[in-house]
């Protein structure tokens, strides 16, 4: 680049008006780039215009140029809470390339410059900010500044710092949680046994904290421990010890007993917890077989597709016990009847392609049809069209007794899934139904019904 052609574009980016600036950002290559125009790109940052902030800031943030640093920090110092957050959204995107720039920063000892800056260092997780960190800390009497410090220090994983923040957790009630996520990220053996051991006196919510930062840095004795709260806990505490059990059980292959004592608390997460709680839940759960577990997983499913295929899998290694409760389920009127009707479609071809025996008596047949049938003239066409499906599918001699509601139902879809259910049944009674769908008002379902009308009169008379 010439410099006269540098000069026309400082002129642009200093005194141009907010589309110049604008167009000039985006038509600058990173290879023009020198210590002026990085710092006229950088100043743009407080601009007025919004549309011409963001574009400095994409293009400082595209460029991973590390001489953009040292002139967006002081940035974090404006009274503009705008300009000031946007220059940490670009420090934290520059990442390693700001960390050097935001150690240096003269902060003035102003607090809130200190915390935001060990904020984004924090976030970005470089090492070399660790000692920096530490130097704050050990530094300041500023509450928050020191709750900044002992977070970042955990998300640096810094070890060194496990027994300055040990003797930090008895100094301040404030600082206990987020010590104990910190030692739970860093992963000190040594933070192991002192969390165990202030657990009992502690909290609701530092023993929430620690018993989430078990599943981190926890061993087998740790598992054990967990096991021996199970007793113990109850509410909110539920889930991060089902959450740290589980990943305990994982990483050393180890078996969680299932008794009346776990179910409640696996019965909590599945209807307390948050969706990835739910999974964790339902992974410990080895077998559906019974009646609460069955009504917990059904209840939810359709939530959430990775979840579906969880309850799913287990359901199906009992399909009888499906057979046996899904007229209870039907009849209890969840709000996800859709989904459950076309699982137990699933669930019933899973047990024709694989040959499963179904061992039900004809009491519970009864029960199924009778709960499916009180469906055929729902509001929502695809529970109706479910319905009529499990029917032929369960009991086709009892379906043939519902046919006159099939016949009026005003989805056509459903009227031409009839005549699919029907064609190949021996029954006499079908060649009645057909019969009348052959004057359907629907032209697809007459021709349709037609055809196979005429195909098994054929195969009568050649008989």
């Amino acid at each position: 680049m010439t410099n006269n052609s540098k000069k026309v574009l400082l002129e642009k980016l200093t005194k141009g008006n907010s589309d110049e600036k604008y167009e000039t950002i985006n038509n600058i290559q990173t290879d023009d780039l020198d210590d002026d125009l990085i710092i006229a790109i950088s100043n743009l940052l407080s601009e007025n215009d919004k549309g011409v902030r963001n574009a400095a800031s994409m293009f400082i943030i595209s460029s991973q140029d590390s001489r953009f640093a040292k002139h967006v920090v002081p940035f974090v110092a404006s009274k503009d809470i705008a300009v000031r957050n946007l220059a940490g959204e670009v420090l934290l995107k520059l990442g390693s390339n700001a960390v050097d720039a935001m150690i240096e920063f003269d902060h003035e000892n102003d607090d809130d410059n200190i915390k935001f800056i060990v904020d984004v260092l924090g976030l970005i997780g470089d090492q070399r900010a660790s000692l920096f960190v530490m130097g704050i800390l050990s530094g300041t009497e500023n509450d928050n500044v020191i709750l900044a410090c002992i977070e970042a220090l955990g998300n640096l994983r810094y070890e060194n710092a496990v027994e300055v923040l040990m003797l930090f957790y008895d100094r301040n009630e404030l600082f206990k949680p987020t010590i104990v996520e910190a030692l739970g990220k860093i992963g000190s053996t040594e933070a192991l046994g002192f969390l165990t051991a202030k657990y009992p006196n502690e909290d609701e919510l530092t023993q929430y904290s620690i018993l989430e930062s078990l599943g981190y840095i926890g061993n087998i004795e740790t598992f054990f421990f967990l096991l021996e709260q199970i007793n113990n806990v109850s509410g909110v505490l539920v889930i991060p010890l089902i959450t740290s059990l589980a990943k305990l059980k994982e990483r050393f292959s180890l078996d969680i007993p299932f008794d009346n004592k776990m179910k409640s608390l696996l019965m909590y997460t599945i209807n307390e917890g948050t969706l990835e709680n739910k999974k964790v839940a339902f992974d410990l759960i080895d077998s559906f077989d019974d009646k609460d577990i069955l009504f917990a997983s059904l209840s939810i499913y359709g939530e959430d597709p990775e979840l579906d295929e969880m309850i799913k899998s287990k359901l199906f290694r009992n399909t009888e016990y499906i057979y046996r409760e899904i007229s209870k389920v039907i009849n209890s009127k969840p709000k996800n009847l859709r989904q459950i009707l076309n699982l137990f479609i699933q669930s019933i071809a899973y047990v024709v392609e694989y040959q499963i025996p179904v061992n039900i008596t004809m009491v519970e047949v009864r029960s199924i049809t009778q709960a499916v049938s009180g469906l055929l003239e729902n509001s929502d066409e695809e529970v109706r069209r479910a319905s009529m499906e499990i029917l032929f599918y369960v009991d086709p001699e009892t379906a043939l007794l519902f046919t006159d509601s099939m016949l009026e139902d005003e989805n056509v879809w459903n009227r031409l899934r009839l005549v699919e259910l029907i064609e190949n049944l021996p029954n006499e009674n079908v060649i009645n139904v057909l019969e009348k769908l052959t004057k359907d008002e629907d032209e697809m379902v007459r021709d349709r019904a037609q055809f196979v009308f005429n195909l098994r009169n054929n195969n009568v008379s050649a008989n």
